[in-house]
């Protein structure tokens, strides 16, 4: 069997103590920031309400990440995750790609884009806008943060 990840450990901890002390528990989504037990809630509800980077378990132990947004709007939305594995700390690149050729193929353009336009102008961009088959291709919601830079869709 494998072994839960840290949050995953701790939700479990929540239930165990509540049912041997005889109590039932209105709340089953327990949310953390990092590995530290910060709220719960009767659902899951929208991403907005929480920072990116904030890791849902679901009682079940289900989890989701908050992905996108910043910590002034709340998160763009959720991301399933696995319970087995740590998830590290969003240290304000709160995209995460994934990890196709075509992604890989995408990001690096991001990437040499983004330096071209910092050596040129000595800043980076406040918004990139790619295409929304780009963005999908990659795995990243309208409104999240890349090194700095928000992305956003063409419409």
């Amino acid at each position: 069997m494998k072994h839960l990840n840290r949050v995953g450990q701790k939700a479990q901890t929540i239930v165990r103590v509540a049912h041997e002390k005889g109590r039932t528990l209105s709340c089953t989504v327990f949310f953390f920031n990092g590995h530290e037990f910060v709220a719960s809630s009767g659902r899951l509800g929208p991403a907005r309400m929480v920072a990116p980077g904030t890791v849902a378990v679901s009682a079940s132990g289900r989890q989701w990440i908050a992905i996108g947004g910043d910590h002034v709007h709340g998160a763009a939305g959720w991301a399933f995750v696995s319970p087995y594995i740590d998830q590290p700390a969003i240290d304000g690149d709160a995209v995460r790609f994934n990890d196709n050729a075509k992604s890989l193929k995408i990001r690096s353009k991001l990437d040499a884009y983004l330096d071209y336009y910092q050596e040129c102008k000595g800043v980076l961009p406040a918004v990139v806008v790619l295409r929304r088959e780009q963005l999908s291709t990659c795995g990243v919601l309208p409104g999240q943060v890349y090194k700095g830079v928000r992305l956003e869709a063409y419409v």
